[in-house]
């Protein structure tokens, strides 16, 4: 395995606390980063096959639509990207 691929990065203990792989997608000015971390996917391989994965149906939504490029970016980047915690209340 390399240590970085076309929108995908790994990131190791002698670089940062984290371990596992990184995605990160620009398009139309939506940015969309996501991490997977090895211990959550169950190994190195796995959290790989799971940023892999993401990234292609994310560019594949993209390429198939390019005209709405923005519109599906931002649509992928709630479907992966989902807020943790607690919801704040509007007033």
């Amino acid at each position: 395995m390399t240590d970085s691929i076309k929108n995908i990065t790994r990131y190791t203990l002698e670089k940062t606390s984290f371990l596992g792989w990184r995605v990160c997608i620009s398009r139309k000015g939506v940015m969309i980063t996501k991490y997977f971390p090895d211990k959550l996917y169950d190994g190195e391989q796995q959290a790989f096959e799971a940023a892999v994965a993401m990234r292609d149906d994310i560019l594949s939504r993209v390429a198939a639509d390019p005209v709405n490029a923005k519109k599906t970016m931002q649509e992928m980047k709630n479907h992966y990207c989902k807020k943790k915690g607690k919801n704040k209340r509007k007033n």
